[in-house]
């Protein structure tokens, strides 16, 4: 046995045994809170065998009464002078692992304090992110998705870093990780920037917080971050498409078919689309794009469908359609979300609108008999404010499917 293994035996026999077990909890405590083992210490209404214990510690006989005092001092004394030349703080170390001590537990505070700082710097900047900021402060995210306060302060830094890039439009997420990060991975779902930086995204993008993946996605699309390049896709029909490219080869191909064309955002950033009509019908739900087909075949004209809240390819192709010369008319379901849709939609690629005024809508409730009410709030139509009013009176759903074919027959003198 080495001597230092022997010197931890007899520590061990003196304050580690059951009769002495509330001492050494009392001592690591103080050590704990103060970083000094002065004073005494006491226990009241102690067994027998525990006053006999501490007794021998100091190397007194048992006193009478029920409690056991100790004295840390003369207790620190006699452990360098027999058993332990490095005294009683560095005996309860031994015997209890490190501890903390004051000075630790003010430098811990300090360093959690500028993990703090770093995102309330993120707000200052950009006033609307300090909900977000509070939030994941206050939720403690940084603590649980870390192991120390530096790991944290390295976390804060890199959200930082990522908020100062939002929004990136057109961007791949993995492609944003590693030019920031220099790791593809670095916001994966799973990792702990990943997780806690969705927040941050959909935050940018004025989204309610959420959770599952569809949230995510949608969280990364409304930044023009892309999750993966092929998921994203957007649905078109009539596009008259070219020579050029692949892409424009394949819509071409597929107009002459009279079929309907599904891009991804992988083809999208890499190719053209070829020509570009001078108008572009867009709505909201693919059944008008199936009817086009079914209806006028290699003759559609040139119609592009959202499904649902715009995603980066369909904001891809639209924007590209708009630069090079396209306009765009706009037509959506007559609920609150379709109200959404059409603004986000509007942030992105300018329209105008495609019986979608209050006009429309009054007109399409007195005309069809399968309306429901809607929920949600309508809020501002800029496009014509007084289909906002219309809508908040009535309050009556017109689905899409509902003015198929006026709708049909517009497309049809394009």
């Amino acid at each position: 046995m080495s001597a230092d293994t022997d010197r931890l035996e007899r520590i061990r026999r003196l304050l580690g045994t059951p009769e002495t077990a509330w001492l050494l909890e009392r001592m690591r405590s103080r050590l704990d809170q103060k970083g000094t083992l002065e004073g005494t210490v006491s226990k009241q209404n102690a067994s027998t065998a525990e006053r006999m214990a501490v007794a021998r510690l100091v190397g007194r006989t048992v006193r009478s009464g029920s409690s056991a005092t100790v004295s840390l001092d003369q207790l620190d004394e006699a452990l360098r002078r027999d058993a332990w030349a490095d005294g009683l703080a560095s005996a309860v170390v031994a015997l209890v692992g490190p501890v903390i001590g004051p000075a630790a537990r003010r430098a811990g505070r300090e360093s959690w304090q500028q993990v703090a700082d770093i995102l309330r710097d993120v707000a200052a900047e950009r006033p609307a992110l300090t909900s977000w900021v509070e939030s994941t402060l206050r939720s403690g995210a940084l603590r649980r998705a870390t192991t120390t306060a530096d790991a944290a302060n390295a976390l804060a830094l890199r959200l930082a870093a990522l908020a100062g890039e939002l929004p990136a439009e057109g961007e791949v997420l993995g492609v944003l990780a590693a030019r920031l990060f220099g790791d593809a991975h670095a916001l994966d779902a799973r990792t702990p920037l990943g997780s806690i930086a969705t927040g941050l995204a959909a935050s940018v993008a004025g989204l309610p917080a959420g959770n599952g993946a569809g949230w995510r996605r949608s969280a990364w699309l409304a930044c023009g971050v892309v999750v993966d390049e092929l998921s994203s896709t957007v649905l078109a029909v009539g596009l008259p498409g070219g020579t050029g490219s692949p892409t424009a080869r394949a819509l071409a191909a597929l107009a002459v078919a009279g079929q309907p064309a599904v891009l991804t955002y992988r083809q999208l950033a890499v190719d053209d689309v070829g020509m570009v009509p001078p108008l572009v019908s867009v709505c909201e739900n693919p059944a008008v794009v199936a009817a086009a087909a079914d209806r006028f075949g290699p003759a559609a004209s040139p119609l592009v469908c959202v499904n649902g809240q715009p995603g980066a390819a369909v904001l891809r192709l639209l924007t590209s359609l708009v630069n090079r010369g396209a306009t765009l008319r706009y037509h959506g379901d007559f609920d609150a979300g379709g109200l959404a849709i059409a603004r986000t939609l509007a942030r992105s690629a300018p329209w105008v609108p495609w019986r979608f005024r209050a006009k429309d809508y009054r007109a399409a409730c007195e005309a069809s008999a399968s309306t429901s009410e809607f929920t949600g709030v309508v809020a501002e139509t800029t496009w014509d404010l007084e289909l906002a009013i219309a809508m908040d009176e009535l309050r009556l759903r017109v689905e899409e499917e509902s003015v198929l074919s006026t709708l049909l027959d517009d497309l049809s003198v394009v």
